[in-house]
């Protein structure tokens, strides 16, 4: 089957990189697949194999690039898949004149804030509209979107995703991460809205009272906690994908920075994954977050903000917490930080269901 996929952004973002993973699979399942991007997206940098097209510059000439990739009417099917709201947008528009010839025009939803536009989601040249997350489908039934035009795929990650290319020694010496640390995690970015600023705040919150500083409440004089296991090691936070002079002067107002390690952007977040005792999403608004989802898939336990779809991914393997909320998120590293049965108990929990979440199974 002919298959076009669609992005209007020319970034590396997680609604582009799922539109990646999604082609990659169906061409392993014997699909033609053709993906258009604009000609200067970063997306590309990550597949030296994938058919790429160029969208032209002008939204006016898409039409006729994409109608030339398609087949000849009468020679085969046709879907073509829209990523992004400008995309999605002209697929509404340009789906009303491919339907004579079979064609199947699906949009993507990988947001959870309400479009101001309905119209797009009420054209008839849409015949489906895929949500990543039961939040976001929400959203669109309340503009009208019926349910025989919406299905819910929760987002995937393939195999590959989660294989450090450095050993975890390597990755260890580059922190500078004392031995015996107890580290968290957490994948982000410089917005506001990724929650850095509330993260660390917390952290220097939950630093504070713990037992392996001060012989706080979880612990006893002879190093253990009170349920008897081992008391955990001195707490580290690693936040990757930061400019780290961003962050350097509230670590250091807070009284931080020796416990805090900021990493700018990687390709590989595995690298980092594999040495965390349990991972942080911040986030004051998500819908499906694929740095979650690679935390999951890696076995990690999870401390995540209730926000979009990301109670749905929160399933026995962690906690919980209101968006924001500095007092609540310092009680949840608080309480991760100081029992290693716990975070056992939530690791294996992600294991169980990260299955669920592998590409073979969307």
């Amino acid at each position: 089957m002919r298959i076009l996929l669609v992005t209007s952004s020319s970034t590396r973002s997680g609604g582009a990189r799922q539109a990646l993973y999604l082609a990659e699979g169906l061409i392993g399942r014997g699909h033609q697949v053709i993906f258009f991007t604009p000609s200067g997206s970063t997306l590309r940098t990550l597949s030296d194999t994938m058919p790429w097209a160029d969208l032209p510059e002008s939204p006016g000439k898409w039409k006729d690039a994409l109608e030339a990739a398609m087949p000849a009417p009468g020679h085969g099917p046709c879907i073509v898949q829209a990523f992004h709201n400008k995309a999605v947008k002209r697929l509404a528009w340009h789906g009303l004149f491919w339907r004579r010839r079979g064609v199947v025009c699906v949009g993507y939803r990988g947001v959870v804030y309400r479009p101001g536009n309905p119209l797009t989601y009420w054209s008839p040249g849409l015949d489906a509209f895929v949500a990543n997350s039961h939040a976001c489908a929400k959203v669109l039934r309340g503009m009208g979107v019926g349910e025989r035009r919406l299905a819910v795929i929760h987002n995937g990650i393939p195999a590959a995703r989660l294989v450090p290319r450095r050993g975890a020694d390597a990755v260890s010496a580059e922190l500078d991460m004392p031995a015996g640390s107890t580290l968290l995690g957490c994948v982000a970015g410089d917005k506001d809205v990724k929650g850095v600023a509330p993260l660390l705040r917390a952290f220097a919150l939950a630093c504070v009272p713990h037992g392996a500083q001060h012989g706080g409440p979880d612990s006893n004089q002879s190093g253990e906690q009170t349920d008897g296991t081992p008391a955990s090691g001195t707490p580290h936070l690693v936040v990757v994908g930061v400019t780290p002079s961003r962050w350097q002067p509230l670590c250091s107002e807070l009284g931080i920075t020796d416990r805090v390690r900021l990493v700018e952007h990687s390709n590989c977040v595995a690298d980092y994954l594999q040495l965390l005792d349990a991972f942080v999403l911040p986030s004051l608004s998500e819908s499906m977050p694929n740095t979650l989802l690679e935390a999951i898939c890696s076995g990690l336990p999870v401390i995540a903000s209730q926000v979009g779809g990301v109670p749905e991914l929160v399933r026995g393997n962690g906690l919980l917490v209101p968006p924001g909320d500095v007092p609540a998120l310092a009680s949840a590293l608080t309480t991760v930080l100081g029992d290693a049965r716990l975070r056992a108990t939530w690791a294996e929990a992600s294991r169980a269901i990260a299955p669920g979440f592998s590409p073979h199974a969307r």
